[in-house]
């Protein structure tokens, strides 16, 4: 994980090419329900670029919004997403998982997305409507839990170390 550097303008092209890379990716595979890449680049990036995970994974939801537009599930994206970064750093501290763990990590996040998600309907409806949410989901949060695994333990190491080297390479 990266120590606190100031922000260049190399950082900051880095930081907005990988934030496009993560936007990107899920509007892309948005045609297939609940399979998307964003948590394992969540992951990749808090290891390898570690506090700029925060700017990017920010302007990202920002992104998401106006590009779907704001409504309910928007504001769980201020949290939901944040629980990746947050889970990587107090798990993996200084050092790299292997595949399995961060496909074990991934798969996990999928799993509960929709129960994390189901929050904001606590406030809308009550505890009665989040669980609601969250049931009728459930179907879709086995898909996304076993989509995020696979593709975690597919591309974790490839990515990994494409990411390390266009780090190697910024600085």
């Amino acid at each position: 994980m990266t120590s606190h550097r100031p922000m260049t303008t190399k950082r900051l092209v880095i930081d907005a090419f990988l934030c496009a890379l993560l936007f990107i990716s899920q509007v892309s595979l948005s045609w297939l329900p609940n399979v998307e890449l964003v948590s394992l680049f969540l992951i990749l990036y808090s290891l390898v670029f570690g506090r700029h995970v925060w700017i990017i994974l920010y302007v990202f939801v920002l992104l998401e919004g106006l590009f779907w537009g704001i409504g309910m599930w928007w504001f769980s994206y201020l949290y939901v997403w944040a629980l990746v970064p947050a889970s990587v750093f107090l798990l993996y501290k200084k050092h790299c998982p292997s595949p399995v763990s961060a496909a074990l990590l991934a798969g996990t996040f999928g799993m509960l997305f929709g129960l994390f998600s189901s929050l904001p309907a606590v406030l809308t409806g009550g505890l009665t409507a989040a669980f609601v949410w969250w049931t009728a989901g459930i179907p879709y949060d086995i898909l996304h839990g076993m989509g995020n695994f696979i593709i975690s333990l597919i591309l974790f190491k490839p990515l990994y170390q494409l990411l390390t080297a266009l780090k190697q390479h910024q600085l």
